[in-house]
């Protein structure tokens, strides 16, 4: 009996002392003011510039504009673009130096899909268009050429998010996949 007792007693002690171990402090963080931002997340990328065949070459993307209102703030994209080339012994060279809009997708170029509840678009850009933006012919292009196209989104708030101001989780992880800055070396 006094087994039993003392049995008794440590386990009435036992849940008291684990049923005491919460913590009652609320955090005061105001969760419904943070203020978030928006990226394009990459669904797909299609497309290559080939030196031997320009006048066929595009480079394309799907994506997926993900904000707090499932892409609905956002207003436009601008699809920028500059030519690289790297010279032996000198470094890169850019042309033109600071990148150049070559075409610009508007809010109703986001649609609903099927697939998931953010708004996506599909764009192609051809080599032709690029080198137009940038000022070259393709007599000016060599292989191992790279055309950078940067993406900059602008919401309605104002807003501008590119791969200048975007942090390396979002930019390089695999769930965000949303550099906003894309390669395109001419093979």
């Amino acid at each position: 009996m006094k087994i039993l007792k003392y049995s008794f007693g440590l386990l009435v002690t036992a849940l008291m002392l684990l049923s005491s171990c919460r913590d009652f402090v609320e955090p005061n963080v105001p969760y419904n003011s943070f203020d978030t931002g928006a990226y394009l997340r990459t669904i797909t990328r299609t497309g290559t510039f080939t030196a031997t065949d320009l006048a066929n070459s595009k480079f394309g993307l799907t994506l997926e504009a993900v904000d707090k209102e499932d892409g609905a703030t956002v207003q436009t994209v601008e699809i920028r673009v500059r030519h690289r080339r790297l010279i032996p012994n000198v470094g890169l060279r850019y042309t033109p130096v600071q990148d150049v809009v070559v075409r610009t997708l508007q809010s109703t170029d986001f649609a609903p899909n099927d697939k998931s509840r953010f708004l996506r678009t599909t764009f192609e850009v051809t080599a032709a268009q690029a080198l137009a933006a940038v000022r070259l012919t393709p007599a000016d292009i060599a292989k191992g050429d790279v055309f950078e196209f940067r993406l900059v989104l602008n919401d309605k708030f104002g807003r501008r998010f590119s791969s200048n101001n975007v942090t390396t989780n979002i930019a390089g992880a695999p769930f965000y996949a949303s550099p906003f800055l894309y390669f395109v070396t001419v093979n």
